[in-house]
């Protein structure tokens, strides 16, 4: 118990008194004292406030005398200097009131457009080894009253005096370049640290490529990786904007020979390098056949593609008359990550055959016939909104943690979000939503996340959420949009045009984001809910659903955007008996149902159950639906309340199953 407790303190950077062993609640006043200034430190305020009752209740039996005995086993009556944590925090608070009084302070640093900022040297010496070596080594300046400093701006001055006094600092995207350069000249690394932390978490396209040329320039390798990393794996986008031109030939090199490149087809990188040649060709010409010698993969570029390659960039490529000799040359070079990657079919919330009711999430790659197992949600969430993004990003957000209880009223719902990394077959926590929520949809919309609608356990039962929030990537975090004209938990939602559609029964929704209007539009005739919905040519597809007698009907109707028109096609080809469960999803371009169907047998006066999982395509012009595949039956089921979604991933990433 007592060595517990000297963990405690030595956490806490408090050495006991002697004291405290005549007057206990002084010990417990400290403590307090020193929680107080460690509320920054979430898992210690969490210990200092547990421990806080027991040394209450420890007082009040007078047992505290033998916390003395456990640091290092000393004698109770020995002599000792005590830390006092609150004093640092004081000494800091102190300072910087009187650096805003201006009192005492002795130097005066001016910057550039000659502002003026009054400060301490002590306390400028203190974070930074520049400013010390100014101060200290008998030069002019450590005489002087006043220095100018060239380079350093203003803005970033101040915030560097404020984090010098206070510890905090003030992050933004107008300020974060130049706040990392001061804190560069003046060797201040944690600042550096922060800096980089936040440019890393609004990397995106269009600025990560003046990032990694940033981050290259002043050395700093986490930044330098991180932005690197994501020039990769958003490669095709990256590779469009103008900043990606300007890289320096290492640092063209640098991205384009490694295997984690982001892309489908080895013509893309070719592409990439002939256009930053084309931006400077006079300085970069004499590097060309330097950087496809170290960045092209020969025999990854099509034959057809090799044979059309003009002349001077065939022979920077080395390439004899006949592309296939050259080809046959180079064997054994690998393949790019994005070469790897094929579409698959996700199911979640789906049941192991032998493990209960633990939830497993198969891949299925239908083109080559094989199953695997991506990461399951954290804390098994059930029911979630899920979402693949334009650019392949996988999110899931809100849902329940299953319980002992089968009662769906004892579900609470949850506010997590989670982004799915493809590489490393985890879920990264993003920023929590502002409202839980149990089945929301998730739409990407305006460069946006909308999660919309869901339902709640709470008060007097079962309620469904009007509510909405949309999720910017950028600042990692939620903001609450107009609310839906009523609210939804069996709702369906897709995006077109950079408009939100809602359809529910007899409500068919449309959202303007930039606009945070909603608009009606006319409903489908045969009003339904939990149906299934799907953009494909420019049309909404709402496929089956529950009537408003609960009866469930297989029938299909598609709306055209443009036309604002709504057009009955033919009813599903399913059978009520085998109490099919369905989902639409677009694979390889192609409207797809996927469908689990349930089949009673009877075997020697025995009824058996069997279930089989199948694959459904639609043909447009004759309005058919066919049966192109039958999933293998494999160590895994599927729940009632199944999701299907497609993205592409990575096999080597993943765990085969079949």
């Amino acid at each position: 118990m007592f060595s517990i407790l000297a963990k405690l303190f030595h956490s806490l950077n408090l050495i006991i008194l002697p004291c405290y062993v005549d007057s206990p609640n002084l010990l417990v006043r400290k403590v307090k004292s020193n929680k107080s200034c460690i509320h920054s430190n979430h898992d210690r305020f969490e210990l200092v406030d547990q421990f806080e009752k027991d040394l209450g209740r420890m007082a009040a039996s007078g047992d505290v005398g033998k916390l003395l005995q456990v640091q290092n086993g000393t004698p109770a009556n020995t002599t000792y200097s005590g830390v006092d944590a609150v004093h640092a925090c004081n000494i800091l608070q102190q300072l910087k009131a009187l650096y805003d009084e201006a009192q005492l302070t002795d130097i005066v640093v001016e910057v550039d457009h000659g502002k003026r900022f009054s400060c301490h040297r002590n306390v400028l010496a203190a974070i930074s080894p520049y400013f010390r070596s100014m101060f200290t080594s008998g030069l002019t300046e450590s005489s002087q009253r006043e220095v100018r400093l060239v380079g350093v701006e203003s803005e970033s001055m101040h915030l560097v005096l404020d984090y010098a006094y206070t510890s905090r600092v003030m992050l933004s995207e107008s300020n974060v370049q130049a706040l990392f350069t001061a804190a560069s000249i003046f060797q201040i690394p944690a600042l550096q640290d922060q800096c980089a932390q936040f440019m890393i978490s609004r990397l995106d396209p269009q600025n990560c490529t003046g990032v990694y040329m940033f981050a290259d320039a002043y050395g700093h390798q986490l930044l330098r990786e991180r932005s690197q990393d994501y020039i990769r794996k958003k490669f095709l986008c990256v590779a469009r904007e103008q900043e990606f031109l300007q890289l320096t030939k290492e640092q063209l090199v640098s991205i384009l020979n490694n295997d984690d490149l982001n892309v489908e087809k080895e013509e893309h990188v070719y592409e990439s390098i002939v256009r930053w040649l084309e931006h400077d060709s006079p300085r970069r010409e004499a590097h060309l056949a330097e950087v496809f010698s170290q960045c092209i993969r020969l025999p990854l570029l099509d034959d057809s593609f090799l044979s059309r390659i003009p002349a001077p960039f065939a022979c920077a490529l080395s390439l004899s008359r006949e592309p296939a000799e050259a080809k046959a040359r180079l064997n054994g070079c690998s393949q790019r990550l994005g070469m790897t990657a094929s579409e698959m079919v996700i199911c979640f919330d789906a049941a192991h055959k032998h493990s209960g009711k633990k939830q497993t999430v198969p891949c299925l790659d239908t083109a080559a016939g094989r199953l695997f197992k991506l990461c399951k949600p954290p804390n098994d969430l059930r029911e979630v909104g899920i979402l693949v993004s334009s650019e392949n990003d996988i999110f899931i957000a809100g849902g329940y943690r299953p319980s002992n209880s089968e009662v769906s009223i004892d579900h609470r719902a949850e506010s997590d979000f989670w982004q799915y990394e493809h590489a490393g077959n985890r879920w990264l926590a993003r920023s929590p939503m502002l409202r839980a929520r149990i089945g929301c949809r998730l739409v990407h919309c305006c460069g946006k996340l909308y999660a919309l609608g869901g339902r709640v356990y709470e008060g007097d039962g079962r309620n469904a959420l009007r509510s909405v929030e949309c999720y910017d990537a950028r600042d990692n975090c939620w903001t609450a949009v107009s609310p839906m004209p009523v609210a939804m938990e069996f709702h369906s939602a897709v995006e077109y045009r950079d408009r939100i559609y809602i359809l529910q029964d007899e409500y068919f929704f449309c959202f303007d984001p930039r606009k945070d209007y909603w608009g009606h539009l006319s409903p489908m005739s045969v009003p339904r809910s939990q149906g299934l919905v799907a953009l494909h040519k420019n049309c909404i597809y709402y496929i089956a659903g529950i009537c408003r007698n609960h009866q469930r009907t297989f029938t299909m109707e598609v709306y055209d955007i443009e036309q604002n028109t709504w057009a009955r096609k033919k009813d599903l080809p399913f059978d009520q008996a085998t109490s099919p469960y369905i989902k639409a999803l677009l694979l390889q371009g192609k409207l797809h149902l996927f469908v689990r169907a349930t089949q009673v047998m009877v075997e020697e006066h025995v009824f058996r159950t069997s279930r089989k999982n199948s694959l459904y395509q639609y043909d447009d012009k004759a309005d058919a639906w066919t049966k192109v595949y039958e999933t293998p039956d494999r160590l895994w089921d599927l729940g009632r309340h199944f999701e299907c979604v497609v993205a592409k991933l990575y096999p080597q990433c993943l765990q085969k199953v079949l």
